[in-house]
């Protein structure tokens, strides 16, 4: 018969785990765990039965077998309003998508919605990246307006199956973890060892679920634990899925987006001013030897044709080859910022 609402796992750990992942013999818990600010009972025992089915009795993170039922989307996120809005949680959180086995100490660091300690993502956040564009060229050619589609589960495994990554059987996509912290065993743990923990390994759940998780750390002190890459499309999937007007309020569209009338008629205005002063400075003027007491100069050239321009003239054009030389050595960049990537199907390129 079932135990009731316990939020530990309904299957019976291993006897033993097979080399290298035996990892429970080194497991140490942090004596000095923060609380959870969601316990995550609220799984329904079909739930976690299906879960533990799908994902064995192990800790995702750690691989120790004293396992919690996590949210991986809190029911007490205060954004998950605007996801569902924007078409990115077509998901119960209450259900297998939205739920991983973590251990107490894991899932405390997990928990902590003000400063999380760990986070998983999807290894291929590319694929998500270039579905995204491919959904918007979809949404802009259909006649009537269409609401997004985002990746399944088993559209990322697929993806990856495609690649040879994952076996056609296999649960869901790979997903690594990412320690914002190194908490475990007061960070005594060997590099080698984490090698192994983080290594990638399938999920069964909603891969957006896990994204939501991972743009939430990018306004953390501790985001910068995860490489530039990561950070950066990240940044992106961020931008893709929310830099959208309609998901703002029009008042405050029209308050930090569309310029008052006033300020509008005032910037042509200074644009007029300023194309009429570049337009004076373009206008060509004789050089002689009585202006601001400047040494006027006869040169002359290979096809024996001879000109006259100031001394003034010379020395502010040493000064802007020096200039342009400087920039060339330095390589200053006026461009926009972009962020490149790519993958077998090519380089492509963001523009911020």
């Amino acid at each position: 018969m079932m135990a009731g609402k316990s939020n530990k796992a309904l299957m019976p750990a291993p006897a033993s785990l097979s080399s290298p992942s035996s990892v429970s013999r080194f497991y140490c818990r942090t004596q000095n765990s923060q609380p959870r600010t969601d316990i995550s009972n609220a799984f329904s025992d079909t739930v976690k039965l299906e879960v533990s089915r799908l994902s064995g009795a192990q800790c995702w993170s750690c691989l120790t077998t004293e396992t919690e039922f996590a949210h991986v989307i809190a029911q007490k996120d205060g954004q998950v309003s605007c996801w569902i809005e924007a078409g990115l949680l077509p998901f119960s959180l209450k259900a297998v998508t939205n739920c991983i086995q973590l251990c107490p100490t894991c899932h405390a660091a997990f928990d902590r919605s003000d400063d999380p300690r760990w986070v998983f993502l999807p290894t291929d956040l590319n694929f998500f990246i270039r579905y995204e564009f491919e959904d918007r060229r979809r949404r802009a050619q259909a006649d009537l307006p269409s609401s997004r589609i985002v990746p399944t589960a088993m559209d990322y495994r697929d993806h990856l199956t495609s690649k040879g990554l994952v076996p056609d059987d296999a649960i869901g996509g790979l997903y690594r973890g990412y320690y914002l912290k190194n908490f475990l065993c007061d960070g005594r743990l060997p590099i080698d060892f984490l090698r192994v923990l983080t290594a990638p390994k399938p999920w069964h759940g909603h891969p957006l679920a896990a994204i939501r998780r991972g743009i939430a750390i990018l306004g953390s002190a501790r985001c910068h634990a995860l490489d530039q890459t990561t950070i950066d499309e990240l940044a992106m999937l961020r931008d893709l899925y929310f830099d959208d007007k309609n998901l703002i309020h029009p008042h405050l569209v029209q308050l930090y987006h569309i310029p008052p009338a006033g300020d509008k008629r005032k910037r042509i205005d200074e644009n007029t001013d300023n194309e009429t002063d570049h337009h004076d400075e373009k206008k060509p003027k004789l050089a002689t030897n009585t202006d601001n007491n400047r040494t006027v100069q006869d040169v002359g050239n290979s096809h024996g044709t001879r000109h006259i321009r100031s001394q003034a003239t010379v020395s502010d054009t040493v000064q802007t080859d020096l200039y342009a030389t400087l920039l060339l050595i330095l390589r200053i960049p006026f461009a926009c910022p972009t962020h490149s990537f790519s993958d077998e199907n090519g380089p492509f390129h963001y523009v911020y």
